[in-house]
């Protein structure tokens, strides 16, 4: 077995205040450390720290440790295989919906909705991920209760399974990983997760018990903390939500290793867990990437922020308000039926009403006692949903699963509100949710009916890398009833995963049929009077070249929305109106008709680096009809999404009127629902004008109106926009809307029997009518070509290069280079312990070829099979096999959007009557090159000769440039690293097919024809 460092290298330090418990005053722990019921709770000493609120807190040291009578009789599993993720493994084949996780049951995973059990490898190495962060869970779990009970059955049990991991840890191999190395784990901050746990079990025994010794706590800092904490330390995933986890790990195993003002220091670097709340936090503590990484994330900065605490470094005062708002930042964009929207990545439907929702209320609170937390609190520990399940007995550590609503007591929580939670909590009557607006997250609300009506606009900041091209999406739920929603994100490694983070997935806009660019959204102007309230947001080159604002304004029983867009040339506007929908009312054509015009994408096809051509997300619709609908019609809509049974679904109905300023076509197919849902029916507008105004008005059943309040609607989407609605009261609305350059205006005339009254909008700002930064670049001269420094190669011309010599075989007069250690971008192992794999490239032109031999260095090719799916995750099935990718791109100037022009994949396959020839994938474009392969004394060799007429801005003396080559040994399952000819660095993990344009080097071609 392999062994680590010498004991001598780590030695056993003197007990530190790294872990929460610590930061607890001793009596509180010996308060709690009295069963409930027992003589000795009476006891002036247990009741001192705690009053009369000692029962719950009792109560839940109770009933944590009766979750760990599982473990009375056997032990907790450890798996012996490394935790592998596939596409298949741990979700219903079926449903696509997580299988349900039994710690004990490794082969058979049970859905919920197909009542059966499946087998499979996949779902047993997808369970072992879920084994590992449940074992080291109840470790902590019985640490936890030792220190506050002094049983020694817990101590026993928490020592027995750090034992089993000190001498198990090395046997599982740092390979095959997905994102960043990992050894019982396939991810970084899985391993990170389960650091922690073990550091906080550990710190939890040591001092406390016999059963826990001097020998256990150096075997365990040399063989676990010390190599997993460096393995950790080398992989840093920047501004990510998974690095904070890396750093509390990090920082955490430092600390058990007597290192503490080094973890000090790493904790208020600019990239530790000071610089991720000053970076990462908004000025209303939202985590960037939203909702659903907030959640995440801020969790993992409260064990970072505790640490400093314990280590005597607590935040400054402005970052401690920033990260105590963050306790309550998700609850601002609660949806009506209590779960948190399902934005950019996070998942779909959550509700608030789970155990671990209230645990992190009751930690917000400790911190920082806001009466907002308390009144959060009252109202998931009050209501009326039934009790059920909480899924805390197969948590999982913090890499949590979403469960059903349940009924929730204090009971409920876990060992973090055991040591952590304040012992009273005043009662607190909540209020109901408000309008609100947060520009930098993207959130605008406007709520009515007590938050029962929820109207939003999306658009701010990306998001990061779990952003979606959504900019301008409407949002509106009544209710339970979704009528426009985001389907969030299913599994990451579903071929779907690209229809919900395209443009189409949501209710945005579309332009050309090209997803949105990465355009900031700005927040125009944002107002709530209680009668009316207004959102309006803009976007400049939402495509390149294309401006749109859409305005939206709220009423009781109906909204507004009013779209505009301006271009250079005649765009094609593609906007997602309903889910399901029937005609009321039409102009022109009767009757849908299939439509051929329907877009098909070629079968190789994968977004371009940035997105800003990918119609992957109208791929994903079939069965498209089309209907002309002319400039004006109408719609009944149902809850397309909703979870409602079908009887709820045909009671809850809506009306949507649309108006256009030019002739449009609708079109309804069937797409992907929201996840685990099958599929669901879809409508959209198609219209093409270089500027131009869509109108729509929204009217949904009230229980006091089940039909609506409004009984008619005429719309005018001309340069004279308004809408005229009448309520079934007798009431006229009149709304007029106007743009010029420097003025939106909103004005409501209201005229009925009881009120009238003249109701104005107005914001000023420049919005120009033309975007005048999108006007055409000229072709910029050769030396201010690029936006970086980029390499700069001149390819020579050969014009007596023999196209009969062997691929591979040296070419006199060709530019020569060599690739090896600095061009590796590895996985798990650095360029020396990889095999330390080369290539040479040589490069020349003929009069009508651009020419590429590659002799690569790395042993006989792995060929790929046949396969059209990666059965691992969403990278192309070659890119984890012997290959080469190649890149080609016009010069563009510092201004211009840096993009590829054709990329493609080639690999060698052995095997057919040549004993081996080549597959070639298309990436971008449709250009292939003439290639042939041969197998070497070294490996193998390819030549790539692309015809100069199908390069990039042809007949030109230059382009950018980018070939990887791929190597794959026949023991992993994932390519075990790359050669990059623009240089490596970093880690190659989920993006092997997609490499940034800004890498490219520059090909200066000689005597170009």
């Amino acid at each position: 077995m392999a062994r680590g460092p010498k004991m001598s290298r780590v030695p056993t330090p003197q007990r530190v205040p790294w872990t929460p418990l610590l930061c607890v005053e001793r009596e509180r722990r010996s308060a709690l450390a009295v069963p409930a019921g027992s003589p000795a709770e009476a006891s002036p000493t247990a009741r001192h720290p705690l009053g009369a609120s000692n029962a719950p807190f009792a109560t839940l040291a109770d009933s944590l440790a009766r979750d760990l009578q599982v473990l009375q009789h056997r032990n907790a599993p450890i798996p012996l295989q490394k935790a592998r993720l596939t596409r298949i493994g741990g979700r219903c084949p079926t449903h696509g919906t997580f299988l349900e996780f039994d710690p004990f049951q490794p082969h058979d995973h049970w859905c919920l909705g197909c009542s059966r059990s499946y087998q499979a490898k996949e779902h047993d190495d997808w369970w072992a991920m879920n084994a590992q962060l449940w074992t080291v869970e109840r470790a902590v779990h019985a640490a936890t209760l030792h220190g506050l009970r002094g049983d020694t059955q817990h101590a026993v049990r928490a020592a027995s399974i750090l034992r089993r991991y000190i001498d198990q840890y090395e046997q599982w191999p740092n390979a095959d990983n997905v994102l960043g190395p990992s050894r019982p784990f396939f991810s970084t901050y899985l391993e990170s997760i389960w650091l922690l746990n073990v550091c906080h079990a550990v710190a939890l025994l040591e001092g406390t018990t016999d059963v826990w010794t001097d020998q256990d706590a150096s075997r365990i800092r040399e063989r676990i903390i010390e190599p997993s904490a460096r393995l950790i330390d080398g992989f840093h995933e920047g501004r990510s939500n998974r690095q904070v986890w890396n750093e509390v790990a990090v920082c955490s195993a430092w600390t058990m290793l007597g290192r503490q003002d080094a973890a000090r220091q790493r904790l208020c670097a600019p990239n530790g867990i000071v610089g991720l709340i000053d970076n990462g936090l908004d000025a209303n503590g939202f985590w960037y990437e939203g909702e659903n990484y907030h959640l995440f994330a801020h969790r993992g900065l409260w064990y970072g922020v505790e640490l400093l605490r314990a280590l005597g470094e607590p935040l400054t005062q402005a970052r401690d308000a920033r990260y105590s708002a963050g306790f309550l930042a998700p609850f601002l964009g609660l949806l009506p039926d209590e779960t948190f929207p399902s934005r950019r990545d996070a998942q779909y439907a959550s509700s608030i009403r789970q155990w671990r929702t209230a645990e992190w209320c009751e930690l917000g609170w400790a911190h920082a006692h806001d009466p907002r937390s308390a009144a959060l609190l009252a109202a998931l520990y009050g209501g009326s949903t039934p009790r059920g399940e909480t899924g805390r007995s197969r948590s999982t550590a913090d890499a949590e699963r979403n469960t059903a609503p349940t009924a929730l007591t204090r009971a409920d929580l876990s060992w973090r509100a055991l040591l952590m939670a304040d012992a009273h909590v005043p009662p607190q009557a909540g209020e109901s949710l408000s309008s609100v607006c947060l520009p930098s997250q993207g959130l605008a609300i406007v709520r009515r009916d007590g938050g029962n009506t929820y109207v939003a606009l999306e658009g701010g900041e990306s998001g990061g890398g779990h952003g979606h091209p959504d900019q301008l999406a409407l949002t509106l739920q009544t209710g339970d009833a979704r009528w426009l929603e985001d389907p969030g994100t299913g599994s990451y490694v579903e071929p779907r995963l690209a229809w919900y983070r395209s443009t189409f997935a949501h209710f945005a806009p579309l332009f050309d049929r090209q997803a949105q660019s990465e355009s900031e959204a700005q927040l125009v102007a944002f107002e709530d009077r209680n009668t009316f309230g207004w959102i309006v947001k803009r976007v400049d080159d939402i495509i390149p070249g294309v401006s749109v604002e859409r305005a939206v304004l709220v009423a009781e029983g109906y909204l507004i929305d009013v779209l505009e867009w301006d271009a250079a040339w005649n765009v094609e506007l593609t906007l997602p109106i309903a889910a399901q929908a029937t005609f009321a009312a039409t102009v022109g054509q009767a009757a849908d008709v299939d439509d051929t015009d329907a877009p098909r994408v070629h079968a190789g096809q994968i977004p371009r680096q940035g997105a800003a051509s990918d119609d992957r997300g109208l791929s994903f619709v079939r069965e498209i009809k089309r209907r002309h609908a002319g400039q004006q019609f109408a719609l009944v809509a149902t809850p397309g999404f909703a979870r409602a049974s079908l009887d709820a679904k045909i009671r809850a109905r809506a009306r949507l009127w649309v108006a256009t300023s030019h002739w449009a076509t609708l079109r309804r197919g069937v797409a992907p629902a929201v996840p685990g849902q099958g599929d669901v029916q879809r409508h959209w507008i198609t219209t093409q004008a270089p500027h131009g105004r869509l109108v729509s008005v929204w009217n949904w059943p009230t229980p006091d109106a089940p039909h609506g309040l409004v009984e008619a609607v005429a719309l005018s989407a001309h340069d004279a926009c308004s809408a005229h609605i009448t309520l079934r009261d007798g009431t006229q609305c009149v709304h007029r809307v106007a743009r010029t350059r420097d003025i939106r205006q909103w004005r409501i005339e209201t005229r009925g029997s009881r009120e009238q009254s003249d109701v104005v909008f107005e914001v000023a700002y420049r919005s120009p009518l033309r975007n005048e930064a999108t006007a055409a670049v000229d072709d910029a001269p050769l030396a201010e070509a690029t936006a970086q420094d980029s390499l700069v190669l001149r390819v020579p011309l050969l014009v007596d290069f023999a196209e009969h010599q062997r691929a591979g075989e040296p070419v006199r007069g060709a530019l020569s280079l060599d690739l090896g250690e600095r061009h590796y971008i590895p996985t798990e192992r650095p360029w020396r312990d990889a095999g330390r794999p080369t290539a040479r490239l040589d490069l020349m032109t003929t009069a009508t070829q651009l020419v590429v031999d590659i002799d690569v260095h790395t042993g006989p090719p792995l060929s790929s099979s046949a396969e059209q799916e990666n059965p691992l995750d969403n990278e192309l099935h070659d890119v984890n096999a012997d290959g080469i990718q190649w890149y080609l791109g016009p010069v563009v100037s510092a201004s211009s959007e840096q993009s590829w022009g054709t990329a493609g994949l080639v690999v060698p396959v052995i095997g057919g009557a040549t004993g081996i020839t080549t597959r070639q994938t298309c990436l971008i474009a449709d250009v292939v090159p003439n290639a042939e392969v041969r197998l070497t004394t070294r490996g193998w060799a390819m030549r790539l000769a692309w015809n100069r007429s199908d390069l990039p801005d042809a007949g030109r003396s230059a382009l950018r440039f980018e070939l990887v080559v791929n190597e794959r040994p026949p023991e992993r399952e994932r390519r075990r690293g790359q050669l990059a000819l623009s240089g490596g660095g970093g880690y190659g993990y989920l993006a092997g097919s997609r490499r940034p344009a800004s890498r490219a080097v520059q090909l200066v071609l000689s005597d170009a024809p």
